[in-house]
């Protein structure tokens, strides 16, 4: 993904709208090719659910992957940029800051309940001048009350801005498909592999294969998001066989990629 050529756009201004009797709302957008214009944070919490597409969200703590029907909770004063390669079509639910204390308060994504998809669905259809003791007002207390109830999903690639592990990050990022050993890159960025593994410990609490794995998967959940084949995404991401690829995907997510996508679309 190239980073220059993503539209810029403006930050929703809902996020600042201080207003307790207020729990949550709802904004919808449909985006393509594009970055929010800077990293930013508001008072209210912010869970983006990704209808359609993938968005990326970027964090201090790293890169946050959002495919089809899973979301991201960020909660209130947490910076963060959000990022739609290709055509999204994206829900956000804006929670004031005291309602939101109900809830974590880390970054992460999530799984979204059937249920959960509903509620947002009918959250959208809903205006922001709804009352206290409407209908509409406690069908946002029962938003919140799901969102309690939603488990995390292990979509995070871990970031460092050490500048040797971000130069290597960087690099596998731009090339999925590299399998050069962490001598080479060690010898790449001027320390000895042993640093090199201490680092990716201390920084990130995993090892270089690791992480190098969880960015391999970051790109082949985007390709599938695609309705790319396995068979290219394995053969784009350097394994030797998709059965290779398959299994590693099991391995790491639990379902096979087939699996993956039956569940999202």
């Amino acid at each position: 993904m190239n980073i220059d050529k993503l539209t810029q756009i403006p930050v929703a201004k809902v996020g600042h709208l201080n207003d307790v009797t207020k729990p949550v709302l709802p904004y919808w957008n449909e985006v393509k090719d594009a970055m929010c214009s800077e990293p930013h944070s508001h008072p209210r919490g912010q869970l983006v659910y990704s209808i359609k597409g993938v968005t990326r969200v970027i964090t201090n703590e790293g890169i946050h992957l959002i495919p089809s029907s899973q979301a991201f909770w960020c909660p209130p004063h947490h910076q963060h940029t959000l990022m739609f390669p290709g055509a999204v079509e994206v829900a956000n639910l804006f929670i004031d800051e005291k309602w939101a204390k109900e809830l974590p308060n880390t970054q992460q994504v999530l799984n979204v309940s059937l249920l959960m998809k509903g509620l947002i669905g009918k959250a959208l259809e809903i205006e922001h001048d709804y009352q206290e003791g409407t209908t509409e007002h406690r069908l946002m207390v029962v938003i919140i009350d799901q969102l309690k109830e939603l488990s995390p999903a292990p979509l995070t690639l871990p970031w460092s801005n050490n500048k040797k592990l971000e130069t290597i990050m960087k690099a596998l990022i731009a090339d999925p498909a590299n399998t050069e050993s962490i001598d080479h890159w060690a010898e790449q960025v001027h320390c000895t592999p042993r640093t090199l593994a201490r680092l990716f410990n201390k920084e990130v609490n995993m090892t270089f294969t690791q992480w190098r794995m969880q960015a391999k998967f970051f790109h082949a959940i985007e390709q599938l998001n695609q309705k790319h084949s396995v068979t290219a995404i394995a053969l784009d991401l350097g394994y030797s066989s998709p059965s290779a690829f398959i299994s590693a995907f099991r391995k790491t997510l639990g379902k096979t990629p087939t699996e993956y996508v039956e569940a999202l679309f």
